[in-house]
């Protein structure tokens, strides 16, 4: 499942709008079901489902109803379902029993195949619509599983790391010149063009360490100042202080919203991270990349994530939660608030 909540859009005809869902998700979806809230006449971003069976149509549209009942300022919604026509019919049909059973309103109902577009309940097909210049620009990825693969790694470079890796932590953190939260603000900057092996590896290492991958969510979602009392919760409760609730509930996607450009460019950093790491080191930073994913509306990403971190260590923790809160359809408290 994606999500995309904050983007308000307005369309005149049912062929605009269908041409602006791609763009408000972000990339061009397959074998899926888009639904979009409404705020009067105005959508409030979209959620993408994977297209189920008919068989469990009726489960999705539960899970989808429940979803958009809770985003702000919700009245209605619209359904899209890219996939054939007779999933297409059950899908809306049990979306739609089931938001009059929420007291929602259902806008309008579309599917979309090979053959083009058309309205459910109508026999008409059209061709897909152009999408406007400025919005196909908004388009960046070929379908929803596009930047769930990680990039390729230098393969020079991740021969460093690996060589870099077992050093003590303490003594490479001194040869950088860096405390952990100097370096977890660093890792913003990094796209992949200029790591440099020992920091890429004191990396790898401190997401690989539960307390010190907590302080840095914390840290990347809200800020250094965020960051510093992260750290200093975590040494008190080793010391047998209870940890705040209000840093605690970051972890669970609940408190204010986080700053979405930090955490979009802590998940490339991550998503580097991983490329570069060997097999045994890489849970750390795919976990991190699945949460990442998850709390910005990615779903989809999450579950790959960490599905691939699950498969090196079937105990990992915090892969263990990113994967039932996707499974669950669970996604972060802020999601449905919308951005004034």
């Amino acid at each position: 499942m994606t999500t995309s909540l904050p983007t308000l859009h307005k369309a005149t005809q049912p062929s605009d709008f269908l041409a602006a869902v791609p763009p408000m998700l972000g990339y061009q979806p397959t074998e899926s079901v888009v639904v979009i809230p409404f705020d009067g006449p105005r959508t409030i971003g979209a959620m993408r489902f994977d297209l189920p069976s008919v068989e469990n149509a009726a489960h999705l549209a539960t899970v989808a109803a429940g979803l958009v009942c809770k985003v702000e300022n919700a009245t209605g919604l619209a359904v899209v379902v890219y996939g054939e026509r007779a999933e297409a019919e059950a899908v809306a049909e049990a979306i739609t029993q089931t938001a009059d059973e929420c007291g929602l309103s259902m806008i309008e109902r579309f599917y979309v195949t090979g053959a083009g577009w058309g309205l459910i309940g109508d026999d008409a097909v059209s061709p897909m619509p152009e999408v406007p210049e400025h919005l196909a620009a908004m388009v960046t990825a070929a379908d929803q599983h596009a930047g769930a693969v990680l990039p390729e790694a230098d393969g020079a470079l991740a021969r460093e790391v690996a060589e870099a890796l077992p050093g003590d932590l303490g003594i490479r953190l001194a040869m950088l010149d860096v405390d952990p939260l100097d370096l977890f603000e660093q890792s913003l900057s990094w796209d992949g063009s200029d790591l440099e092996a020992q920091s890429a590896a004191t990396m790898i290492t401190l997401l690989n360490r539960p307390s010190l991958r907590d302080v840095a969510v914390v840290q990347w979602a809200h800020g250094f100042a965020a960051g510093e009392s992260a750290m200093d919760a975590q040494i008190a409760w080793e010391n047998g202080v209870d940890y705040p609730k209000h840093l605690a509930m970051v972890m669970w996607g609940e408190g204010p919203r986080p700053d979405v450009d930090r955490l979009a460019a802590a998940l490339t950093a991550c998503r580097h991270l991983a490329a570069l790491a060997p097999e045994s080191e890489q849970v750390g930073p795919l976990a991190v990349a699945a949460w990442l994913s998850w709390v910005l509306g990615r779903s989809t990403h999450a579950d790959a994530y960490s599905r691939r971190a699950l498969a090196i260590d079937p105990e990992h923790g915090l892969s263990q939660i990113v994967g039932t809160f996707v499974a669950a359809g669970h996604l972060p408290d802020f999601s449905f608030a919308v951005s004034h």
